[in-house]
């Protein structure tokens, strides 16, 4: 792709110098009609990579118009009256009673319950497991108060269509740009194209190329320069009898067509190799993942049993029966559900109990072995307690239940 985009890219830079030279020659000989002088003189005024600096810069200064003036709008103030950007957020689950609403209270720390009745919510049109997405203000005092309640689903779906609509905006702008980029190209040097095939049929009818051959390292252009030096007058009466026909036109097109119609079929070919890969990529790394969790379940299963023991407290690494016993230490007393999430870097353990107080998330990483080996051991690399997930978060979709001893 690379390397395709290179040579598009020096092709365009030699079509473009190809058009200056002809035209900054052709401009100057003599006896030429009046509109190709026109015509021609304004184009040389043209500079690609000035347009292009400039298109640059216009699209940043709309950009930045468009970022500041519908960027600064808050989709959710005309639903909760009240504006939300900046604001503190902080996920809810509806409980199994249905009608009360668990989160992580951000003054306390804790996990704290409120009902749906006394946030304004109808418990009739939620059940357990629904999510809600609370906002918090921070006073002046350093204390946070509940500004906003609003169903997660309810969130997701405006802030969708608002950052869809902002998407759209600087979609538009960028195509906007490229449109005025090409049809002031267009403007300025459309012309040369048509020129371009009565160089090619005046190069050969006047038998040009076999004066100044490519061979001897003239191209279409330098060799009409070149003859047209010879004798300039001469150059221009026979040159402005040089016409393409209907059928030459014709064929000009269809070649031309042809040209865009391979170019987009090789770009598309390359999309669908791309997308086949990367789903026969994802695919492949999907069942490999399965396999390593399978694996992985396999040992902290057998650590349940008691079949195998840890490494001892001497030791500063983990086994999979030190991991059990690290996340039964976690909620001593308690019944522990936990969830297992692995990849080929780490092994991810998220516990939390029925009380529902917290999440707790331990991420290990091999130091010596390979995940899902049975000697494997592990550096404890982040052990934290997650604001991110709720307990109803893993009850819902757990691993595994690691009963009180």
């Amino acid at each position: 792709m690379q390397l395709a985009t290179a040579m598009n890219l020096r092709k365009a830079m030699d079509e473009e110098t190809k058009r200056e030279r002809f035209a900054s020659w052709y401009s100057t000989l003599p006896g030429i009609p009046a509109h190709e002088k026109e015509i021609i003189e304004r184009s040389l005024k043209y500079n690609v990579w000035k347009e292009l600096i400039k298109l640059f810069v216009v699209y940043m200064i709309l950009s930045l118009v468009w970022f500041f003036g519908a960027g600064r709008y808050d989709p959710l103030e005309s639903v909760t009256g009240y504006s939300l950007i900046g604001k503190k957020s902080v996920i809810g689950v509806v409980q199994e009673d249905g009608e009360s609403l668990r989160l992580k209270n951000p003054n306390k720390g804790e996990h704290v319950s409120y009902t749906l009745a006394e946030l304004g919510m109808d418990p009739i049109k939620y059940s357990y497991g629904s999510r809600f997405q609370t906002y918090w203000e921070k006073e002046k005092n350093g204390e946070y108060q509940l500004l906003a309640v609003l169903p997660e689903k309810q969130v997701s779906k405006i802030e969708g269509l608002y950052y869809g609509v902002m998407g759209v905006g600087y979609f538009a702008i960028l195509i906007g740009g490229l449109c005025a980029f090409f049809i002031r190209r267009k403007r300025y040097t459309g012309w040369f194209l048509s020129f371009y095939y009565r160089l090619e049929k005046f190069y050969s009818e006047y038998g040009v190329w076999q004066k100044y051959s490519v061979e001897r390292g003239y191209d279409t252009v330098d060799a009409i320069i070149a003859y047209g030096n010879e004798d300039p007058i001469y150059f221009v009466n026979e040159f402005s009898n040089i016409h393409l026909t209907k059928e030459e036109v014709k064929k000009k097109k269809s070649k031309l067509a042809m040209v865009w119609l391979t170019s987009i079929a090789v770009m598309a070919g390359i999309i669908l190799v791309i997308s086949l890969y990367v789903n026969i990529t994802s695919t492949i790394e999907c069942r490999q993942n399965e396999a390593r969790t399978a694996a992985v379940l396999e040992k902290l299963q057998n650590a349940i049993d008691e079949k195998t023991t840890g490494l001892g407290d001497k030791s500063e690494y983990y086994n999979y029966a030190d991991m059990i016993d690290r996340a039964r230490d976690t909620f001593p007393e308690e019944d522990i559900y936990y969830k297992l999430q692995t990849t080929e870097d780490y092994v991810t353990i998220i516990v939390t109990t029925k009380k529902k107080q917290n999440v707790c998330f331990d991420r290990y990483v091999p130091v010596q072995g390979s995940i899902g080996d049975e000697d494997t051991e592990y550096k404890l690399e982040i052990a934290m307690v997650s604001d991110a997930m709720q307990p109803d978060d893993i009850l819902h979709n757990y691993t595994g239940i690691l009963k009180i001893k």
